[in-house]
C-alpha cells in the first residue's frame, strides 16, 4: 500500500482549504482565484493544489485592473521584493 501520495495530497489540499488568503483585495470587476488564491483575473479560475511559498506574497496584493485593461496583481515594492525573495530559494 502506498500511502504517501494519498497523504501529501490530502496534505496540499488541506493547505490551500485553510491557508486562502484572508487580505487580498480585488478591485475593478477582478476576482482572486486558484486553490491557493495565487490567481488573478476577470472570472473565476481554478488551478491545481500545489503549495508554493511564494503565494505567501498575494496575502496582501491587490487583484486589479492594470494599465493594459487586464486583471493582473498590482506590482508594488513588497510584492516585487517577496516573490524576488522566494525565487532565490527556488
Amino acid at each position: 500500500m502506498q500511502l504517501w501520495p494519498a497523504l501529501a495530497t490530502a496534505v496540499a489540499l488541506a493547505g490551500c482549504t485553510f491557508d486562502a488568503p484572508p487580505r487580498a483585495r480585488a478591485e475593478d470587476s477582478c476576482v482572486i482565484g486558484g486553490c491557493a488564491g495565487e490567481l488573478c483575473a476577470d472570472e473565476p479560475l481554478f488551478s491545481p493544489c500545489i503549495w508554493h511559498d511564494a503565494y505567501l506574497c498575494y496575502r496582501d496584493a491587490v487583484c486589479a485592473r492594470q494599465a493594459d485593461g487586464a486583471c493582473g496583481w498590482t506590482q508594488t515594492d513588497e510584492l516585487t521584493a517577496c516573490l524576488a525573495s522566494h525565487a532565490a530559494r527556488n
